[in-house]
């Protein structure tokens, strides 16, 4: 865990995709992160409003179309 919270909070970006955001201590992950958050996801997540931007639908459909507005070239 302290390898996984080192890298969340050196992230320049921190996504979660198809989260419940309620089981821990994966669900604190985004209040760790520095940089942008974003959540894909299905529908709200309980922690919806922790994240700095989101996007609602499949993941096949939003995850394609998110990656060249996210990911620098």
């Amino acid at each position: 865990m302290d390898r996984i919270t080192k890298a969340v909070r050196a992230s320049d970006l921190f996504v979660a995709i198809g989260t419940s955001a309620e089981v821990y201590p994966a669900a604190g992950l985004v209040e760790l992160a520095r940089g942008d958050t974003l959540e894909l996801n299905l529908a709200p997540s309980a922690r919806t409003n922790a994240f700095d931007a989101r996007v609602f639908g499949p993941a096949t459909d939003i995850v394609p179309d998110w990656v060249p507005d996210w990911v620098p070239d």
